[in-house]
C-alpha cells in the first residue's frame, strides 16, 4: 500500500462510523420493517467496529457487507412497494460499495481505498434517507 493509505483508511472509517450513526431502530409493536431495520442497524454497528487499519480490514468489510446485504434484503421484503424508490437507491449504492471494496481488496492502493470510502459515504446518505422514511411508520 502507498504511504497515503492511512488517510484513506481514516476516511473509510469515518464513513463507516457515519453510516452506523445514521441508522436507528424503531419501537415495540411496530410493523415488521421496524424489526428488520433494527437488524440492519446491528449490521452497521458491526461494520463500525472494524479496525480499518488492520491487515484484514478489507476482508472484514467484505464479510460485513455480506451480512448487511442479507439484513437489507429483509428490510426490502418487509417494506415492499411502500419504500421502493429508497430501497432501489440503497441497493444501487450498496452494489457500488461492494464493487469498490472488491477492487480495493484486489489492488489495495490509495486510489481504490479512497473510492471505497467515497462509495461508503454515498451508501450512508441513501441509508439515512430510507431509514428516515421507514421511521415515520414506526
Amino acid at each position: 500500500m502507498s504511504t497515503s493509505t492511512p488517510s484513506t483508511f481514516r476516511a473509510l472509517a469515518a464513513a463507516t462510523v457515519l453510516l452506523g450513526v445514521l441508522v436507528s431502530g424503531c419501537g415495540a409493536d411496530d410493523p415488521a420493517v421496524c424489526g428488520s431495520v433494527n437488524d440492519l442497524k446491528s449490521s452497521f454497528d458491526d461494520l463500525k467496529g472494524i479496525d480499518v487499519t488492520s491487515s484484514g480490514a478489507l476482508s472484514e468489510l467484505q464479510s460485513g457487507l455480506t451480512t448487511l446485504k442479507g439484513d437489507f434484503d429483509q428490510v426490502r421484503t418487509d417494506a415492499k412497494s411502500e419504500f421502493a424508490s429508497g430501497i432501489d437507491a440503497v441497493e444501487s449504492a450498496y452494489d457500488t460499495v461492494k464493487t469498490a471494496v472488491t477492487a480495493a481488496t484486489d489492488d489495495p492502493t490509495a486510489a481504490t481505498i479512497a473510492a471505497a470510502a467515497t462509495a461508503l459515504s454515498s451508501l450512508a446518505t441513501e441509508v439515512q434517507s430510507l431509514v428516515t422514511d421507514i421511521q415515520a411508520t414506526c
